[in-house]
């Protein structure tokens, strides 16, 4: 076979996904390869069950689009850039592990990172061991709770600060030890609450004719992954083509938000809730809220609301492309460039919160099976001025005892605004 037959094999996504993996010596996996050719990276060839793709089109793609970042990185900021703690071998599962993903949080680093420099361990660039097992570790900006996690995970004592009690609660519910079996219970009595109250509204019934008709519409104007693959290529103008398919959809969407009566827009514009949520939406939330609040157990009742947290923030109403900025609510269908469709707003948080409720409940338990015999807490308050001991005292007693004799060994953080701020 000569090197053009060669590049020209089709391969299956399993044999893709050997391929990649043995090309950019680290692991890519058959969901890697099937992201590359949903989003047009890759031509598909075939239908599903028997989708094959060219050679050339991947080892094209990796060479346009994989550039030796380590030699760029160390061109800037010079040779002995210790490349080992870029961690890019790392899929995203693997840095977003059991409760590293319990919440979204902005800034904070992989727990790869805070394993290096805890653990036992040294390499050419690490030649001294900072921590060993049963030491007192603090992080005084803990953010989501990244380093006390994994001070557990390695058998170590820690206290984070954060000045923020939001903060504090997420790393909390991270550390904590929960009841699985009144939490699951809690979670169907909610959502059960949730589903009787949809019945008797007409979102449900609307989602899914519009659902009927977008199937309908983006097969016959956006198949794919064929039209992404066209717009990559230059084949079609997306801009153009995106904008008129998408008036053309919206006389259909205004008939059916007729049809059931839905309800948009809030009527008032004084809050983010008001603003950023359909009326749909926010009539759920409120539902949620009040269920929240008649929960006793004060440890269930805000794994719960770190649950619904993270359920309202995947619900506002805005396009996919624009989940971090937030420009202007989307209270219409629209024309997706992330997707390469037409897309619509969320009308309910039914399916993010079911979805959400069991990941959580997954994660904490996979955390549950690694956790050692160690103390940790995350204290709020201004790492200024906070009073560790005496903070430590009030909320954690045993771990006080622990603290008082064998004091802190040391501090590992990732601190905000580096280079705005004298922490020193």
């Amino acid at each position: 076979m000569t090197l053009v037959d060669e590049q020209k094999e089709l391969l299956s996504i399993q044999e893709a996904s050997s391929w990649a993996s043995a090309f950019l010596k680290r692991i890519v996996t058959e969901s890697n390869i099937s992201y590359l050719i949903q989003y047009g990276r890759v031509r598909k060839i075939g239908e599903n069950g028997s989708t094959q793709i060219r050679k050339e089109d991947l080892i094209r793609y990796y060479q346009n689009h994989r550039p030796n970042r380590e030699n760029s990185w160390k061109k800037t900021l010079g040779d002995d850039l210790n490349w080992s703690l870029s961690f890019e071998q790392f899929r995203e599962s693997e840095t977003t592990k059991h409760v590293h993903r319990l919440h979204p949080y902005k800034g904070k680093f992989i727990p790869q990172l805070v394993e290096y420099f805890l653990d036992d361990h040294t390499d050419n660039f690490k030649k001294q061991t900072y921590f060993k097992k049963g030491d007192i570790i603090l992080d005084p900006f803990c953010g989501s709770g990244t380093t006390l996690v994994q001070a557990n995970e390695l058998g170590m004592h820690s206290v984070g600060i954060d000045i923020s009690a939001f903060n504090s609660l997420i790393s909390n519910i991270k550390i904590g030890k929960h009841n699985f079996e009144e939490l699951g219970q809690l979670i169907s009595q909610i959502t059960n609450s949730l589903g009787k109250f949809l019945k008797n509204a007409h979102a449900i019934d609307f989602e899914s004719e519009l659902l009927t008709e977008l199937n309908k519409f983006n097969s016959k104007y956006f198949p794919s992954p064929a039209f992404k693959y066209k717009v990559r290529q230059g084949q079609v103008n997306e801009k153009k083509f995106g904008d008129e398919k998408e008036k053309e959809f919206l006389k259909i969407y205004d008939t059916l938000v007729k049809k059931y009566g839905i309800k948009l827009k809030q009527g008032k514009n004084k809050s983010f809730l008001d603003k950023w949520y359909l009326q749909t939406i926010r009539d759920e939330i409120n539902l949620m809220f009040e269920q929240i609040k008649q929960i006793k157990n004060p440890d269930i009742k805000k794994v719960i609301s770190v649950i619904l947290s993270r359920t309202i923030r995947s619900c506002r109403a805005t396009t996919h492309s624009d989940l971090a900025t937030l420009k202007e609510p989307q209270i219409t269908t629209y024309y997706c460039k992330k997707h390469g469709k037409i897309c619509k707003p969320l009308f309910s948080i039914l399916s993010w919160w079911k979805r959400y409720a069991q990941d959580t409940m997954y994660r904490l338990k996979q955390f549950e099976k690694l956790r050692t015999d160690t103390r940790q807490i995350c204290l709020t308050g201004d790492s200024r001025a906070i009073d560790i001991f005496g903070e430590l005292e009030n909320f954690s007693p045993d771990f006080f005892t622990i603290a008082k004799k064998q004091k802190i060994k040391g501090i590992f953080s990732s601190p905000p605004y580096v280079g705005l701020i004298d922490y020193h």
